[in-house]
């Protein structure tokens, strides 16, 4: 309880509103004990008066603003209703989170819209991490449980419960899918596939469309999936409770039968379903009901091989059910009509007598005095005999469907050793019409409430008990009163059964004894005031009024024993299954798989067997019993589903509907339990570490709790508000906010002394700066007033001599002007006769030159556009051609001629690249040509003038007189035709080259590209090849270890043919996509004799020889060898046996020694062996010399090989880093004394579950990654691998190293802080550092580092204007618009000093963003590329060959 010393003014307090249910307003004036009322002011301005009667009457205080949006319920430090609510309104709305930890509970609000959350990269980015360092999801929970099974062995449960539409069906399929991939990834078996296609077969016979939700669950479902030993997916089983048969009879208003019905008539002109007649309707669909046979059908695959007919079967059982509906009845005559189609159809469906169905259905059989009698029914006696027909028949087929998925998902090697169950049940229901499906789900909510409370409860007394706190008892609220009123003796379930088994039972006098049994005897009873045959149960979450009309019926549930006879002697082998089970056709267990319990009795004139009648009350009371106990036999995890508004808005909040599903789920009740004992809880660290500033004294030389247990004793008087633990401090509701408001005072008053010394010393430095000022200001005035004086007498001086000389040079320059302006008369008027006489004579062959000379130019500029235009016609040719090669390239058909043709087309290609390029060269030279023919064309010009101008002096002629106004005119042209021609062949000049060399450099480019993408694809094909060849592998072995029956061998030949099928394929992929040598070299024949320094192995050592050199090869002895030793003997003998004219064995040996490397590559512990593979490769078959036989295809394999050890080297660094990235990058605190006294609020409420780091284990820094780092950098620099090499595999660590830290400071709230993002960069900067020491910075593994950088800086950058958002988005350029959103989102102030980031700047950003993605994807895979080696020449008498090798039998020749 919240003390009165925290009503102060400007106090936050949470008042009750009739619309938003609580609102938040400010205290304006502090409140004193006495007072009757509190002024308030609302958040939108208006002030009111509240009244307060007691204190406790006083209004519930709101959180401290740094606890504003915190992802765990119970780390408030107020906990109440409206601190619940505004805490999931703003991380629903403001910061678009879903999921909200209430303690154990994992509260998820329904979004209404697709979020990009669930991907493989969120998967891999929760497994393996604790589920109080991530922020809240599905995933974290279904990790928690799943480690908590494989480290403790012990069975786990996750409860998903909610109201209809508020997301349980979703949560429980991602929760499998988390398992499936989790789980799946040991072995990769088809289990976990099987466990995720059971899920539309479910939803589609199982859901159906209701007012609150369209694909709602109309029954409960537990499914346990099997673990094994190593904690992968072995088998799973499913169990359902309380299917809503009556929905296939009768659907409320906006509502729809199963889904299945529509999917069959959506999908009725399809072939398979010809058959079942369904005719033309006229049915409301959806998307959904188009896709039926992808969604459903596909699935089936991976369950049954024999689909055809299974799918068969099923439909022909479900039409009948829904034409048996539809049938028309003659209500009165109780007689069918002759020509009935629907009653035809029904009966050839399923395979009966149309006239035995049409008399049972309008008949029955009584036994009266020991004789059997037949009587007609009435209509409306035909039609519920109709109806409760075709809800049997619909309830067998889900029953045998349940049994069919579950024979499909056990497991077929061994029994699970532990199981994680997922409870998908519907959660509390309350409507304007209440009847016995809601009772019976209400009172399964009864029970799952109480198994809830007590499990809470017993948490917090073992954390008490752990911490050795002196507790005493928590109450709370138990249910167990309305539970003993639904089942106990004499209870409602029991008077309900009672009345069932009664001749003339109704539900009016099942209402009678209701009252008078339990009307004055339980506070949980009440009757209506306006109605008899109703009764109101005051449940835990609302109080409920049931109708009694229907009960017994549906209690009951009875089928006349002639329709289902007539069903056991069905011609449909399905039909006749279905009815045949138990001793007169009792329903199919629900409970177990080989136990039976009868769905409902069946009524004939014979008195029926005790076993028949037993109601579906007790048998859901049965079921429900079993899984109680199952729950209580495994630890549970619980996922509270949360449906914020009942419009299916995206992201819309309803208060009123929130706050009452909270009630109703138990959520509140979790707060009251926390909040009654010890709900915030601190270690002593970090309790020390943020309130040692309220320590009155200095830390003494005792222990931090010592020091905690002084000050707590000086700042809480009252010893009950606080307690100590072993290593915790617990506090009572409230007392954090108070020790926050005490060091909120005593970080102002300090605040404020600090001003007023920081004020004091800068006014007295101002003083002395104002003295010093004036002073300097008065000595440089005296200094300028004597420099003025001085100025004034040297200006007066010198004006005299400054006019005499100016006098002097205006003369000057007045005769200069007129001597020169004479002059030019001159020059022009001689220049002008001596033209005039010159024009008249050299005109005409002047012009003849000039204009033979424009003519070659012209040509010239022609030809080199005809050369460009000719290269482009050339390209586009070749880019047709590459097209044409790539699309055969994909072609299944073209293989054959692609592997053939391959290298012969890349050489055309190199050769036309070659070829432009001589075109480009020889177009150079031809311009360089050109150009000097045009300056000695210039040059002759020039001489051809120069002689003219000499023979007009010498032999001047008379010439006719030309105008001056036509030889202006002619000098223009002739000008405008020369700057035309200069500009032509300086366009030319700088064009055509750029051109060219535009595109040769275009060209290379998207060639380069498309070769970097084959490869890619085919490194990917690789993959997937070893992969599945792997797969094969382990299914064989499975297969080997145990007998298994008939049909499961069956489908173990399937899958094993299946996956054999899909090796070849991928394998034909990967030789159409290797870009490798496809036509082999002519052979060259050697003899024996001609060739020396080759080594001999006999046929009956090459065993020996693989075996030494390979198979047994130790790490240890191959890391002591020379380089590549083992690849030089392997060769030298390959050689030797070529040339003694036996290639088959050459052959043979070598497929041999691939064979045992690729055998080696599968042991981890040849790690040698794998880098001595790649040295091996690169020295290739035939590299030295050529041999006789072709060495293609032996070559690509190698290849292969070599791409295999990288990826095996690389996965066997990054097993061993990833436990490692995100502790070392993001939580190591190498700078010390960073997190000071500035860490956040928490509430410190780590999971039980958490496995603490083993005692004196060594903490993981970035010196741990750097060191596994160094030792790949060692080994490879020992085995000599080229730079390139190392640039690619370290780009690919780091790529590794940013994704999975990155992806887990997107999904870290406690790591999105200033502290954390200088941290980090600092983290970084050791790792930059590190490659560049070694000189691997260019291959591009700096470069992957950038978006952990950004990240990092924007956590340190400033959050505040418009400008601070543009400088963020310019910053951070590599990181996508929903990483730097959710960055801001769960960016958290580590002191008061700092502020939130505003909605407002989250937007502002947001528009000036694009891209979309969340996770990087850390699976992803740079292609490698294997620079290429040529190994120098083999001589025998070279080698070294030591003994430990064990070779000696080998001879030199």
């Amino acid at each position: 309880m919240a003390t009165t010393n925290l009503y102060t003014k400007g106090a936050c307090v949470w008042v009750p509103d009739p619309e938003d249910v609580w609102v938040s307003a400010r205290l304006l004036r502090d409140f004193c004990p006495g007072d009757e009322q509190l002024q308030l002011e609302l958040s939108d301005g208006r002030e009111m008066s509240h009244p307060v009667t007691q204190t406790s009457g006083l209004p519930p205080l709101g959180n401290p603003d740094i606890l504003e949006g915190e992802n765990d319920l119970t780390a408030l430090s107020f906990l109440h209703e409206p601190a619940v609510l505004h805490n999931l309104h703003v991380r629903f709305l403001d910061y678009n989170s879903i999921y909200t930890y209430c303690g154990i509970v994992l509260v998820a609000i329904n979004p209404y819209e697709q979020l990009p959350i669930y991907g493989e990269e969120v998967i891999d980015a929760y497994s393996g991490q604790d589920m109080a360092d991530m922020e809240p999801h599905v995933f974290s929970v279904a990790e928690e449980a799943y480690r908590t099974m494989t480290r403790e062995e012990t069975n786990q449960s996750i409860i998903i419960s909610g109201e209809s539409g508020s997301g349980k069906t979703v949560s429980a399929k991602f929760t499998m899918r988390y398992f499936a991939v989790v789980g799946g990834a040991v072995q990769q078996t088809s289990v976990e596939d099987r466990v995720l296609a059971s899920n539309p077969i479910m939803e589609a016979i199982g859901n159906a469309k209701t007012t609150r939700n369209d694909n709602s669950s109309r029954f409960g479902k537990y499914i346990e999936i099997g673990f094994g030993q190593n904690g992968d997916i072995i088998g799973a089983n499913m169990r359902t409770y309380l299917l809503e048969k009556s929905r296939v009879v009768f659907q409320a208003p906006m509502e729809r039968n199963y889904h299945i019905f529509y999917q069959l008539c959506a999908s009725r002109d399809l072939p398979e379903m010809r058959a079942l007649k369904l005719g033309t309707f006229t049915i409301s669909l959806v998307t959904s009901d188009q896709t039926f046979l992808r969604k459903l059908c596909l699935p089936c695959c991976k369950l049954k091989r024999s689909t055809s007919a299974w799918h068969a079967y099923v439909f022909r059982a479900l039409s009948p059910a829904g034409l048996l509906v539809s049938s028309h009845l003659l209500v009165g005559l109780c007689l069918w009509q002759a020509d009935d189609r629907s009653l035809a159809l029904f009966s050839k469906l399923l395979g009966v007598e149309c006239a035995q169905m049409a008399h049972w259905l309008c008949h029955r059989r009584l036994a009266v005095g020991g004789e059997m009698l037949v009587k007609p029914m009435s209509g409306q006696q035909a039609s519920d005999a109709r109806d409760a027909l075709a809800k049997h028949i619909y309830g067998q087929l889900f029953t045998w469907t349940v049994l069919r998925l579950n024979a499909a998902l056990q497991g077929q090697r061994e029994q699970p050793k532990s199981f994680i169950g997922v409870l998908d049940i519907y959660g509390f229901e309350t409507f304007d019409r209440n009847s016995f499906e809601q009772f019976c789900i209400n009172y399964a909510n009864e029970k799952l409430q109480q198994q809830f409370n007590r499990h809470v409860f017993q948490l917090e007394q073992e954390e008490y008990m752990r911490e050795e706190l002196p507790w005493r008892r928590i109450e709370f609220s138990d249910n167990q009163p309305c539970i003993t009123l639904l089942e106990g003796p004499l209870g409602l379930l029991d008077l309900l059964d009672e009345e069932c088994r009664m001749p003339k039972g109704s539900d009016e006098n099942w209402a009678q004894k209701l009252y008078d049994q339990h009307l004055t005897r339980s506070a949980h009873f009440r009757k209506p005031r306006m109605s008899n045959t109703a009764f109101i149960i005051l449940h835990f979450a609302d109080t409920v009024q049931y109708e009694c009309e229907g009960f017994l019926d549906k209690n009951r549930d009875t089928v006349f024993e002639e329709p289902i006879n007539i069903m056991k002697a069905s011609q449909s082998e399905l039909v006749a299954e279905l009815f045949q089970q138990g001793a007169a056709g009792g329903a199919l267990t629900l409970l177990t798989l080989k136990s039976s319990i009868p769905n409902g009795s069946l009524r004939s004139g014979k008195r029926p067997h005790r076993e028949h009648k037993l109601t579906v009350g007790f048998q859901f009371r049965q079921s429900l019993q079993l899984l109680m106990d199952t729950l209580n036999s495994t630890t549970p995890h619980y996922i509270r589903c949360i449906k914020p508004n009942d419009l299916k808005k995206p992201f819309e909040f309803d208060p009123k509907r929130i706050v009452q599903q909270l009630r109703a789920c138990g959520v509140l009740e979790t707060i009251r339990i926390s909040a009654a004992g010890y709900p915030s809880r601190w270690t002593y660290e970090d309790f020390f570490s943020r309130y040692r500033v309220l320590l009155r004294q200095s830390p003494g030389q005792g222990t931090i709790k010592t020091d905690c247990q002084r000050a707590l004793q000086e700042l809480i008087p009252d010893s009950e508000l606080y307690c100590f633990g072993k290593t915790k401090v617990f506090f009572r509701a409230g007392q954090v906010a108070v020790l926050e408001k005490l060091r909120g005072e005593r970080l102002h008053a300090a605040v404020v002394t600090i001003q007023s010394r920081v004020k004091g010393w800068m006014a007295r430095r101002r003083y002395l700066h104002i003295c010093w000022a004036v002073l300097t200001l008065q000595r440089y005035t005296r200094g300028r007033l004597v420099r003025r004086l001085a100025h004034t007498l040297r200006y007066t001086h010198a004006a005299l001599v400054v006019q005499k000389t100016y006098r002097m040079l205006v003369v000057r320059q007045l005769y200069l002007m007129i001597r020169e302006a004479t002059i030019t008369i001159q020059a022009y008027i001689r220049g002008m006769l001596a033209r005039r006489a010159y024009r008249e004579r050299a005109a005409i062959l002047l012009q003849a030159t000039v204009r033979g000379w424009l003519q070659r130019r012209a040509f010239g500029r022609i030809r080199a556009a005809v050369v460009l235009l000719q290269c482009c016609v050339r390209r586009q040719a070749a880019r047709k051609e590459l097209r044409k090669l790539r699309a055969e390239a994909r072609s299944v058909e073209k293989y054959r001629e692609l592997n053939k043709g391959m290298e012969v087309k890349l050489m055309q290609l190199q050769l036309r690249a070659d070829h432009q390029a001589r075109e480009s060269a020889s177009l150079r030279e031809m311009l360089h040509t050109e150009r000097e023919a045009h300056v000695s064309e210039l040059e002759q010009l020039r001489a051809a003038l120069r002689k003219l101008e000499a023979q007009l002096q010498v032999k001047p002629q008379k010439t006719p007189a030309v105008s001056v106004k036509e030889e202006e005119e002619r000098q223009r042209t002739e000008e405008r035709h020369a700057s035309d021609v200069l500009r032509l062949t300086q366009k030319l000049c700088v064009y055509f080259p750029e051109r060219m060399a535009q595109a040769i450099s275009n060209a290379g480019a998207s060639m380069k590209a498309e070769l970097e993408e084959e490869r890619r694809r085919y490194q990917g094909l690789l993959r997937e090849f070893t992969r599945l060849e792997q797969r094969y592998e382990n299914l064989r072995d499975m297969s080997a270890l145990a007998e298994v029956p008939t049909c499961q061998q069956k489908q173990h030949k399937s899958e094993k043919i299946r996956l054999r099928i899909k090796i070849v394929l991928i394998g034909q992929s990967t030789c159409k996509t290797r870009l490798g040598p496809a036509v082999a070299s002519p052979p060259l024949q050697a003899k024996a004799g001609d060739v020396t320094g080759l080594l001999e192995c006999k046929k009956r050592d090459e065993g020996r020889l693989i075996k030494n050199l390979i198979t047994d090869l130790r790490a240890s002895l191959a890391a002591s060898l020379p380089l590549g030793l083992p690849a030089q003997v392997l060769f030298l003998c390959v050689r030797q046996a070529d040339c003694s004219g036996e290639p088959t064995r050459a052959h043979a040996l070598c497929s041999t020694s691939i064979a045992a490397i690729k055998a080696s590559l599968k042991v981890p512990a040849h790690g040698q062996t794998t880098l001595m593979t790649k040295r091996m490769g690169w020295y290739g078959l035939d590299n030295f010399v050529p041999l006789t036989f072709n060495t293609s295809e032996l070559n690509r394999t190698l290849s292969d090989l070599c791409i295999q050890a990288y990826q095996q080297l690389l996965s066997i660094t990054e097993s061993r880093l990833q436990s490692l990235i995100v502790p070392a990058v993001l939580e190591t605190e190498t700078i010390p004394g960073l997190s000071g006294s500035g860490s956040k609020l928490v509430g410190s409420r780590r999971r039980t579950g958490s496995d603490p780091r083993a005692a004196g284990a060594e903490a993981p820094s970035m010196v741990m990654v750097l060191r596994e780092m160094s030792a790949l950098h060692t080994a490879m620099n020992q085995q000599e691998l080229p730079i390139r090499l190392q640039e690619q595999a370290f780009r690919q660590i780091t790529y590794l190293l940013v994704a999975t830290a990155l992806n887990s400071l997107i999904l870290r709230k406690d790591l999105c802080c200033w502290n954390c993002g200088l941290q980090t960069r600092y983290n970084l900067s050791l790792l930059e550092d590190w490659l560049r020491a070694r000189g691997l910075q260019e291959g591009g593994a700096v470069a992957t580092l950038e978006p952990l950088i950004q990240a990092a800086q924007l956590l340190q950058m400033s959050k505040n204007s418009d400008a601070d958002a543009k400088a963020l988005v310019q910053t951070c350029h590599v990181l996508s618009t929903q990483q730097i959103v959710k960055l801001l989102t769960l960016y958290s102030p580590q002191s008061g000093a700092e502020e939130r980031v505003t909605l407002n700047f989250i937007r502002i950003v947001q528009v000036q963003l694009e891209s979309s993605y969340l996770l990087l994807d850390v699976r992803r895979v740079f292609p490698v590329i294997f620079p290429r080696h040529t190994p120098p020449l083999l001589n025998a008498e070279q080698l070294a060959i030591p003994e430990c090798l064990k070779i000696s039998f080998l001879r030199k020749t």
